[in-house]
């Protein structure tokens, strides 16, 4: 049995006001809860994430956007204090993005289902053309029940939004695509000189134009002759550039 959703829950980013903050990110179908957390402040993780879940340990993108990975799991202890552990094991990752269940505060993935998870990210990002994972072994596969892999495979694919949010795509970008398939840097051309707008044509203050013989700066006594058949309806109010001057 497989669940498959036709399109991505959208996911709701929390930024705060504290630079310092892990920004937080929640896919909206409310079963997978996620924390971006800098490596830096990591020590200010909050002890409401150290409960059972999934993580992914991030290095930076290189020039091609390929980026390493390392897929973990937290059972017990939970994921703030193996997180911590990491700060002392690993020292390749700059950021780490945490997974929990979101729904009821009474309820957390057990071990089964964190063991599921942590496997199922690595078979997803080993398949990933952009990523190096790290870890040396495929994690074991625990078997679940129908049910319970069908309620975890929603969360497979707001992680993979929540990666392509912060950078970190899992695919090269197409060479044909509009931005020359880069990665997020492209050589900048220095922009030619703008060209020169033809001149507007001569509208008079009469409202009648654009008239080649009143461009002709006329005496004022010609100017008045002008206007004077203009308003007799002797003279036509548009002249065309290439007609004859009227005698």
């Amino acid at each position: 049995m497989c669940a498959v959703r036709l399109a991505p829950p959208p996911l709701v980013v929390s930024l705060s006001y504290d630079l310092n903050n892990p920004i937080k990110i929640r896919a909206k179908h409310k079963v997978a809860s996620m924390l971006l957390l800098d490596r830096d402040h990591a020590n200010r993780l909050e002890r409401g994430w150290n409960v059972p879940g999934a993580y992914i340990l991030l290095d930076r993108p290189d020039a091609e956007g390929r980026w390493g990975a390392y897929i973990g799991k937290a059972t017990n202890p939970g994921l703030r204090q193996r997180v911590l552990q990491q700060l002392k094991d690993r020292d390749h990752w700059y950021r780490a993005l945490l997974i929990r269940y979101e729904s009821n505060d009474d309820e957390t993935l057990n071990s089964s289902e964190a063991g599921w998870l942590e496997s199922r990210l690595y078979d997803h990002l080993a398949e990933a053309r952009q990523v190096n994972l790290h870890n040396r072994n495929r994690p074991q596969d625990l078997t679940l029940s129908d049910d319970d892999e069908t309620g975890l495979i929603d969360y497979l694919l707001p992680i993979e939004c929540a990666l392509r949010l912060i950078g970190h795509t899992l695919h090269p970008r197409n060479p044909n695509g509009p931005d020359g398939g880069g990665p997020l840097v492209k050589m900048i051309k220095g922009e030619s000189a703008p060209a020169q707008e033809a001149p507007k044509p001569y509208v008079s203050v009469f409202g009648y134009g654009p008239n080649p013989y009143l461009l002709q700066n006329p005496t004022p006594q010609a100017l008045q002759e002008r206007i004077a058949l203009i308003k007799a309806g002797k003279h036509p109010r548009i002249v065309e550039t290439n007609s004859p001057r009227p005698v």
